[in-house]
């Protein structure tokens, strides 16, 4: 009987695989933007679209790409009128649930096999996107610009901040 008991314990702590149960094998990545409305386009590392939104969004990705490989996503942000954004999700170790959860519980096949398998063993970062996207420049059809605007320097194109002329107030 003492058999009957103990063989379902030793079976269930043998195939443990915490990162993969816990965390699961994709990750909701939080994105948001202001304005908000913004078009969203995630690509893989192979330069496939695996999601397209618009902000506010909660995007599921799979966690890893392939036996101990994490997934990598380019996240572009766009909207009309506006400077696009583009973010890196980039993994990272799931230490946690993936070292200390499969050590502590023994999960031999989940540390080498499933959570290295599924992707639970990583985590994507950064979690969550925030971005204030910046107005676009605006140029009539001779090049100059169409209006007054206030920018920071780093919004200008080179091309243009080599022609702009320095005006002091007194």
């Amino acid at each position: 009987m003492k058999r009957l008991v103990i063989l379902p314990v030793v079976l269930m702590v043998s195939f443990a695989s915490c990162a993969s149960i816990i965390s699961g094998t994709t990750q909701y990545i939080r994105i948001s933007s202001l304005p908000s409305n913004a078009n969203i386009v995630i690509y893989d590392r192979h330069n496939m679209v695996v999601w397209s939104s618009t902000t506010p969004t909660l995007a599921s990705l799979r966690r890893g790409d392939g036996y101990f490989r994490g997934a990598t996503y380019r996240v572009e942000i766009t909207r009309e009128g506006f400077e696009g954004q583009v973010f890196q999700l980039t993994p990272g170790l799931n230490a946690g649930w993936y070292l200390a959860g499969n050590l502590l519980l023994g999960g031999f096949l989940g540390w080498l096999i499933i959570d290295p398998l599924l992707g639970g063993m990583w985590t994507l970062h950064p979690g969550i996107i925030h971005t204030n996207l910046l107005q676009s420049l605006s140029f009539d059809d001779s090049g100059e610009l169409d209006g007054i605007f206030i920018v920071l320097k780093e919004q200008i194109p080179p091309e243009v901040f080599q022609t702009l002329e320095l005006v002091r107030v007194n």
